[in-house]
């Protein structure tokens, strides 16, 4: 299993920020967007669409 870490500082009250990392279905939308184009949640597993990079 891969990993990937980076380190942010984030300017936003703790309350709101984990209330974004527990929304494990929209990372697309909340926590990563451009990172993550889309997430779809199916039972048993989480399907996440990375975005494209042109950076070739």
């Amino acid at each position: 299993m891969a990993s990937v870490r980076r380190e942010v500082l984030i300017r936003a009250p703790a309350a709101r920020v984990w209330d974004a990392v527990r929304d494990v279905g929209a990372l697309h939308s909340r926590l990563v967007p451009g990172f993550v184009v889309d997430t779809r949640l199916e039972p048993g597993a989480r399907i996440v669409t990375f975005g494209r990079s042109d950076a070739s």
